[in-house]
């Protein structure tokens, strides 16, 4: 029988649902909607037309046929049929360049190809009684994000990895922005982490290039318009004056010239020459719109009051209806009602989904906006039309924070003190008006010098809270006002903030540009190429933040020996955080060397009595020992975990989160140093009070150290597994795979890492428990998220593939699958010979012992042939580290190698060879310390495995 879901919505009521996805909700209400992408032409009556032409300028009403853009459009279809199962691309333009007609056009082919086409729209797009369920995507999906730069970076991605997208066959997403400054950079490294692959990158170029091909797509536009006005016989097009400059290359521009010109001819007007007075143009036939709706009774708000709601209208974009009249009321418009111009309102500009609830629909296209609000706007020079003063400072009425009321006055001292009012709240629209804001100041320099630079420089929060593509947008203005940037900065959070980083490192690299052309201090440029540096690595953009620590390195190793001490404490750290971004990249091996280096610093100028950074020398004695321990080296990592810790227990004194955050992480690394170097009893008591401190700080801190909790919990379950205390180990490992699986749900691409090492860490718990087959699902699901993130190539990602393929071998081995084993543990050896490969010795343990694995796995399937090389260089390699370390713990592996091959040549009846390895075997065996019943077990194996050769050679001889 077909299953079926009813839902029923009372009035008022709101339903959300998704077929085989998630949804995610925030204060109620979805993050973003996805519905089917609109793929009809909305039609603009004649009459709707001759009385706001402009409306046939809109995107969705495909007014002038579509032409160009064959290249890109051909791009966009390779990309489709593309063997990636998902992958996402990004299409960049100005605004009035096309990009959301060329969105439209590959909709419409895709859809004629058998596609399903969906659009996403970010929950700034009001959604009232709706529901939210577009359907089953298909086997090929579209999905369409425009403004895809203004989403906040952790929305979007949780869009991108949402479990929707994974259902069709192939997915392919296209993001539509004005521009790909650090935002898109950031998030194709976000992107590449989790596994998802990342399209072409299309920059539209003008429309029309030459002149010829200006004239063509004018004439194109032309005669639509005439069709659109019902204007039967249009005068041959004259060719625009200017039509070569710089102008016309936006094609919205041309479009507007067409336009403007079968207008002006209809009315018996002058047609303005210039792109200004093509708004001015159509801006002034809107104004005649509400002057006739006025007189003719339909709005009983005046044109004046409703320039101002238009204004309004732009900022805000569509609200529902209660804050639209709030909104209105904020920004002043004395003697009308809101709620009645908000009613008016909705007369001139209806929404385009009345469903919704939505009003205040902004005045169409956008660059037309823009230039109503400039215009519109004290200051500009432009004959004809006449600005506002009631604009002025408008954006800084509107953007006024919501202050809840005061307490009362009076009562006991303590009581009003806790009595306090909350912080203001940043009204709703906050992202929206100042991405206009922004995106109108970069073509309007009385905008950006009149009202955003004030207002930034008085309440310079507001860039942070518009999100990081504001803050990256305020650097591409042409005239940057540098104390407003500069206040904005003292905004931004130092700590890492997936949604601002992007812009922050945009920020720091326009203000360190011209602090560094102010300087001519060595000391003080090494030191703005260092914070710059810090921006770019919480960016996620590893190669230049490697460029500018170098230079920070390199200027501070310039100085004089004899220099100030502070120079070489600098240079120390410099050297620390160096090292840290060339760990990001993946390049282990020069990242000890310069951690090493700047340890090494530390030390001299300690030795000379120089006094030295707590916080700074904890920090770098710390991450020197996670990258050895990383890369196998916990031997030497373990000194300088020790001492990264004694420090940290100094600087937790102090009582801040941020300290006691940091002593916790000390003590979880040293434990995890102690357990892998074979000492789990001694590493228990740090790993446990790691994770007691965590889960203090996690609870007086909701939401800030989750992830901390969650990895020092999986480390306690590691631990008191190793201890003998299997159930507590469970424990653990469950309720650390329970935050981070609720982690990787609100954001999956940031922390599908954290979610797989702690499947990975539970599927060995529940296999010591004798759970095999839930341990099999939980290694096969860490397995599918790791086999993503390993695609970029980086070693870490790599490395942490390769334990997964092993432990699934292992897992499916244990329930006598040996055939389905074998292919993970062939995977296994390939990822880590290419490991060992490009570091060398370091991986070289690790290899070998999976290469054992393989062998035994080819033997179980009754393939030695396969199975004996296998192991004979699993031998070379582990001989290999015992002539190097003869103390490693290999030696039990290499015994374990030699009895597998001894089979292996007994099963191929290579019998001089089997005794050789069996005698080796038995050697071996007497050097191990004493196991007591195992080492019973080994020795009777043995024993028994070497007199059957022997006997077989004897037999041999015998018959010869």
């Amino acid at each position: 029988m077909e299953a079926s879901q009813h839902i029923h919505a009372e009035p008022g009521s709101s339903v959300y649902a998704v077929l085989h996805g998630d949804i995610h909700v925030r204060n109620g209400r979805p993050v973003y909607q996805v519905a089917p992408f609109d793929l009809t032409r909305r039609s603009v009556p004649v009459e709707a037309a001759l009385r706001q032409p402009s409306r046939l300028l809109a995107a969705e009403n495909r007014i002038v046929p579509f032409h160009g853009r064959g290249g890109e459009l051909d791009a966009l279809g390779r990309w489709g049929e593309g063997d990636t199962a998902r992958s996402v691309a990004l299409v960049h333009a100005g605004g009035g360049q096309g990009k959301t007609r060329l969105a439209a056009r590959l909709a419409a082919d895709s859809a004629k190809r058998g596609w399903t086409v969906w659009a996403a729209h970010h929950r700034s797009d009001p959604i009232a009684e709706q529901v939210v369920a577009p359907g089953d995507p298909g086997r090929t999906l579209l999905l369409i994000v425009d403004y895809a730069d203004r989403w906040p970076a952790d929305d979007l991605l949780m869009l991108l990895s949402n479990p929707l997208l994974n259902r069709p066959g192939r997915c392919r997403v296209l993001l539509v922005a004005r521009s790909a400054n650090l935002w898109w950079p950031a998030l194709q490294n976000r992107l590449s982490k989790a596994g998802l692959d990342t399209g072409p990158t299309l920059e539209l170029p003008a429309l029309a290039g030459s002149h010829t091909d200006r004239q063509i797509s004018y004439r194109v536009a032309h005669r639509a318009f005439a069709d659109a006005l019902g204007v039967d016989d249009p005068p041959l097009p004259a060719v625009p004056a200017g039509l070569d400059g710089t102008a016309y290359d936006v094609a919205l521009t041309l479009h507007m010239a067409a336009l403007v010109a079968i207008d002006s001819f209809r009315l018996d007007l002058t047609a303005p020459r210039d792109p200004v007075g093509l708004s001015r143009y159509l801006l002034d036939r809107e104004h005649d719109f509400w002057l006739s709706l006025h007189d003719n009774g339909r709005v009983s708000t005046g044109p004046s009051i409703m320039r101002r709601a238009v204004y309004t209208a732009a900022l805000t974009g569509t609200l529902p209806h209660a804050e639209a009249a709030t909104a209105l009321d904020r920004i002043g418009l004395s003697g009308s009602s809101p709620s009645v111009v908000v009613d008016d309102h909705a007369v001139c500009y209806p929404p385009r989904d009345p469903a919704a609830g939505a009003v205040l629909e902004p005045l169409y296209p956008d660059r037309l906006a823009e230039d109503f609000l400039a215009l519109s706007t004290p200051g500009h020079m432009c004959a004809g039309y006449v600005p506002d003063p009631w604009a002025a400072r408008a954006a800084e009425r509107l953007l006024r924070p919501e202050q809840a009321p005061s307490p009362p006055a009076g009562g006991p001292h303590w009581f009003r003190r806790r009595a306090q009012p909350p912080p203001p709240e940043a009204v709703p629209y906050t992202r929206s008006a100042l991405a206009v804001l922004t995106d109108t100041a970069r073509r309007w320099p009385h905008v950006a010098e009149r009202e955003l630079w004030p207002l930034l420089r008085a309440r310079p929060q507001l860039a942070v809270e518009g999100g990081g593509s504001v803050v990256a947008a305020l650097t591409e203005i042409g005239h940057v006002d540098l104390p407003a940037l500069e206040a904005v900065e003292k905004c931004l959070p130092r700590h890492q903030d997936i949604d601002l980083a992007p812009g922050a490192a945009a920020l720091s690299r326009v203000l360190t540009e011209h602090r560094l052309r102010l300087s001519d201090s060595p000391a003080e440029r090494a030191k703005l190429h260092e914070a710059l540096g810090t921006r770019l690595l919480q960016a996620g953009l590893w190669k230049e933040a490697v460029a500018s620590f170098r230079s920070a390195v390199s200027i501070r190793k310039s100085l004089p020996d004899g220099g100030p001490s502070s120079n070489r404490l600098s240079l120390a750290s410099a050297l620390s955080d160096l090292g840290m971004a060339m760990h990001r990249m993946g390049r282990q091996q020069r990242a000890v060397e310069l951690m090493g280096e700047g340890i090494l610093l530390f030390r001299e100028l300690q030795q000379s009595g120089v006094a030295l950074p707590v916080h700074d020398f904890a920090m770098a004695l710390s991450n020197l020992g996670m990258a050895l321990m990383e890369m196998g080296r916990g031997r030497e990592a373990e000194p300088y975990t020790a001492e990264g810790l004694r420090l940290r227990r100094r600087t937790a004194r102090s009582g801040r989160p941020e300290a006691e955050a940091e002593l916790a992480a000390s003590l979880d690394n040293y434990g995890l140093l102690l357990y892998q170097r074979g000492r789990p009893r001694e590493a228990l008591p740090y790993v446990r009070d790691a994770a007691e401190r965590y889960t203090k700080l996690h609870g007086t801190h909701p939401g800030r150290f989750d992830e901390d909790v969650s990895i020092a919990l999986k480390n306690l379950g590691m631990v008191l597994d190793a201890t003998g205390d299997a159930p507590g180990a469970l424990d653990a490992a469950r309720k650390a795979c329970a935050i981070a699986e609720g982690l990787a749900r609100r954001n999956p691409s940031a922390y599908k890492r954290l979610h797989a090492y702690n499947l990975h860490g539970l599927a060995i718990r529940l296999h010591h428990q004798d759970q095999f087959e839930e341990s099999l699902s939980a290694a096969l699901q860490a397995h599918e998220i790791r086999s993503a993130l390993a695609q970029d190539g980086t070693a870490p990602h790599v490395l942490h593939l390769a334990e997964t393929a092993g432990f699934v071998d292992t897992a499916l081995a244990t329930l006598d699958r040996p055939a389905e084993a074998v292919p993970y543990a062939g995977e296994a050896v390939g990822l880590l010979r290419t490991l060992y490969e490009a570091e060398g010795r370091i991986y070289r343990a690790y290899f070998a012992g999976q290469l054992v694995a393989l062998a035994q796995r080819l033997s179980q399937v009754d393939d030695p042939r396969a199975a004996w090389p296998v192991a004979a260089e699993a031998a070379g390699h582990l001989r290999a580290e015992l002539r190097v370390a003869p103390d490693s713990p290999v030696r039990s592996v290499l015994l374990m190698c030699l009895v597998v091959w001894a089979g292996l040549s007994k099963d191929l009846e290579l019998w001089s060879e089997a005794l050789d390895q069996i005698t080796e075997a038995v050697d071996l065996y007497a050097d191990l310390p004493d196991g007591g019943e195992d080492d019973d077990a080994w020795g009777q194996l043995l024993s028994a495995t070497r007199a059957e050769i022997l006997d077989a050679l004897n037999g041999g001889a015998q018959d010869a």
